[in-house]
């Protein structure tokens, strides 16, 4: 979410990518105003509910339905964006988003939601002025806050990113996302020790995912801890995949050590 960047296994920060889409939407023919509200309530539920599911290809196809009977639902339009840009089709996320917007412009959510699909598209300056204006409307919206923190990461603006972690902390204090990215932010601006502590900590949760432990290896590679690093990354890789990391860590931390920016290589 970067002009160039490496490609590790599973090496990323927990950042939730949504977006909106653009749909070809046509009208049922012949059918009375009442069954067609009807009828698009219905598969507007049934999408949400296939979307919450994971499968989000069938999702889209269930809220373009739903669009069929109502072309300016806003919780349609949102859904089919969120499901197109979980496809990868980000594009088509950004034109149903647009429209969602015109439709409702507070909608924070749908807000937030186009601030991460420029995120995706490597536009974090357009993601920060739509999280803002989220944040505007409503200070307490996590994907909002968790977004810029991410966006200002991406650009690089560590700092920044770490004052607003640390404001949604004060809000969201037990947030899994939020401290993990603050940790990694941390890391970037050479407290090392204090990102350690913070993934030590997440790592041992039951529901931690892989993520979470390469995250903690990338912390312990930039800090020049190689083999704690080998030692964390041994739960889930091969010893090439393990040795591929390392030798990405090691670039990152000469970029970094020379005074180079590597947000958007972390949070890419």
């Amino acid at each position: 979410m970067t002009p160039f960047f490496f490609h590790f296994r599973r090496l990323c920060l927990i950042a939730v990518a949504l977006s909106l889409s653009a749909c070809a939407v046509q009208t049922v023919p012949n059918a009375g105003p009442g069954r067609t509200t009807e009828e698009g309530s219905s598969t507007l539920r049934l999408a949400q509910a296939t979307a919450e599911s994971g499968d989000y290809t069938n999702a889209a196809r269930l809220f373009e339905k739903a669009l069929t009977s109502d072309p300016e639902s806003v919780a349609a339009l949102k859904g089919a964006g969120d499901a197109y840009s979980r496809m990868g089709q980000h594009g088509r996320a950004e034109t149903v988003l647009l429209r969602a917007h015109e439709l409702a412009s507070n909608n924070d959510d749908v807000l937030a939601i186009l601030a991460r699909v420029y995120l995706a598209q490597k536009r974090p300056d357009e993601a920060l002025k739509y999280y803002d204006k989220a944040l505007r409307i409503n200070r307490s919206n996590i994907s909002a806050i968790t977004g810029k923190g991410v966006a200002l990461d991406t650009m690089s603006q560590h700092l920044k990113a770490q004052k607003v972690y640390q404001e949604g902390l004060s809000t969201y204090p037990t947030n899994f996302i939020l401290r993990s990215n603050y940790a990694l932010s941390l890391a970037l601006t050479g407290n090392s020790d204090k990102a350690i502590n913070i993934l030590q900590e997440l790592v041992r949760d039951p529901n931690a995912a892989p993520h979470v432990r390469d995250n903690l290896a990338l912390v312990y590679g930039l800090a020049g801890l190689e083999n704690e690093a080998r030692a964390t990354l041994s739960l889930d890789m091969s010893a090439q995949e393990i040795e591929e990391n390392i030798a990405i860590y090691r670039a990152l931390r000469r970029t970094m050590n020379d005074g180079n920016p590597i947000g958007s290589l972390v949070f890419a």
